[in-house]
């Protein structure tokens, strides 16, 4: 076959992924949005990721895709905290509030994973496991999850999930007729994400618990109330506060928050949407 101008090397080429129906043989479709997805990349298109991921998702027949990129020198709030996910903003907010990113089984095996893991790998007796899965289904996350770990070019570790609440024996064939497919697609997702992650340098480098405490702090939080939300005490807040403001050079926490933000030291999508994670 012959190759055109205007024709993409693989994993640009668009995906032949019909969606759930009678007769539907477990292959997914994906047209237009996944054509949004590489002009995005492509730097010809500006529309939100978390709009193209929710056309996506519909397109597919799946109920929600997410992604998240992790940093060995960064805190996992922060890298839960800057996901980009379809999930509702009820389930977002409730996630963080809850602290689920220190519970949550798919972070843990998503953080090292190599392979694709199906989320009904992750399920045990643990209470806190269960009560966390049996709130996302409450919260319409999906009951079927797959998750599909990326590395770049650059070794950063990505992970991208998949989620539907067909029938078992539906998902199982749904997982077998696309994962190629769907890692492909998360090999575009991933590229995508990078397009919007390009941060200032910064020669700062942050402790995990300096990171958190700044980040709630940012957030409106008193000592006392980050100190309940990490568990800590409150002189160590304090602490940890105060060796961030010196370590960026501020004067006082207002203005090393705004340091921080500004230099890329916290990633402002930590910080969207303030107000919602107010208790």
């Amino acid at each position: 076959m012959e190759s055109s101008q205007n024709s993409l090397p693989p994993p640009f080429a668009a995906f032949d992924f019909p969606t759930p129906g009678p007769g539907w043989d477990g292959r997914a479709s994906s047209g237009s949005a996944a054509t949004r997805l590489t002009d995005k990349i492509l730097g010809n298109n500006s529309d939100d990721l978390v709009d193209i991921l929710k056309s996506i998702a519909s397109e597919i027949g799946l109920t929600h895709i997410s992604y998240v990129r992790f940093a060995s020198n960064r805190s996992v709030d922060v890298s839960t905290l800057t996901a980009i996910a379809t999930y509702s903003k009820l389930w977002q907010v409730r996630y963080f509030l809850k602290r689920y990113g220190a519970i949550d089984p798919v972070i843990k095996r998503g953080s090292a994973a190599v392979l694709p893991f199906d989320w009904e790998t992750l399920h045990n007796d643990d209470p806190a496991t269960m009560n966390f899965f049996t709130d996302a289904i409450r919260h319409n996350v999906g009951r079927n999850g797959l998750s599909i770990p990326v590395r770049n070019r650059k070794n950063v570790h990505s992970l991208i999930s998949f989620t539907n609440d067909i029938p078992r024996h539906e998902w199982d064939i749904f997982k077998k007729s696309n994962m190629t497919s769907l890692q492909q697609l998360s090999a575009l997702i991933d590229s995508a994400a990078g397009i919007d992650a390009k941060l200032p340098p910064s020669s700062v480098q942050l402790s995990p618990r300096e990171e958190q405490c700044l980040i709630w702090a940012a957030r409106g939080k008193t000592y006392q109330e980050i100190a309940d939300i990490l568990s800590l005490s409150m002189g160590s807040v304090k602490t940890h506060l105060d060796t961030s403001r010196h370590k960026l050079r501020c004067i006082n926490l207002t203005h090393a928050v705004a340091v921080a933000v500004a230099t890329g030291v916290i990633p402002p999508a930590a910080l969207r949407d303030k107000s919602s994670f107010r208790d």
